[in-house]
């Protein structure tokens, strides 16, 4: 299955749930010479108005996005620990420039992740602002993997609900749409905990 695949039927589980991540500004302090960095933003749910406080550390921009977003998420969602870069990218489009030095093209930002079955997804961002794309690649790249661990959840409870009514053509076709988001990455621990939070 595709990805546009797979992000379609999240979205066609968790409907209004869905979270759409943002970063609308932030501040990032770097020292060149110790190749360290620190970022600090604030993340928003656009659909659902909850926010987070953000902050990473790491050796640029990206890298302590990321890092400061697993940190923050990756107790509620195991998922975002599971996956890893393997490939980032920028180039320009320098006709799109409309300054005389051209610094101010639109620069196409381009973010590959892998999971733990060796799957990769791709995700793409464009504007004048280097770092503003770079940051929403990040975002959209965690934003998937969070929004694909609810709907395995979700299509989880599902399958126990109609084990409880006596469905088995419900278990079967929900079982099968369950198959196909595991595409996504390893969810076990997430399920784990779900099938402890049921048994008390």
């Amino acid at each position: 299955m595709e990805q546009a695949e797979l992000e379609k039927m999240v979205h066609e589980v968790l409907g209004e749930d869905y979270k759409d991540y943002a970063v609308g500004q932030y501040r990032l302090v770097e020292d060149m010479r110790e190749n360290c960095a620190r970022v600090e933003c604030v993340l928003v749910d656009n659909h659902g108005g909850e926010t987070r406080e953000i902050e990473g550390l790491g050796v640029g921009l990206v890298d302590a996005l990321f890092k400061g977003l697993k940190s923050s998420l990756s107790d509620e969602y195991p998922s975002l620990n599971r996956i890893h870069f393997v490939d980032f990218s920028v180039a320009g489009d320098f006709r799109s420039a409309s300054s005389a030095e051209g610094s101010d093209a639109l620069g196409h930002v381009r973010l590959v992740v892998e999971n733990s079955s060796g799957r990769e997804f791709l995700f793409e961002a464009e504007s004048h602002s280097v770092s503003a794309s770079s940051c929403d690649v990040v975002v959209m790249c965690v934003e998937h993997f969070v929004n694909a661990e609810l709907a395995v959840l979700r299509v989880f409870e599902w399958i126990t609900e109609a084990r409880e009514r006596h469905r088995p053509d419900l278990v079967e076709q929900y079982t099968r749409r369950l198959s196909e988001l595991m595409q996504n990455a390893t969810y076990s621990e997430s399920i784990e905990r779900m099938r402890v939070r049921t048994m008390r």
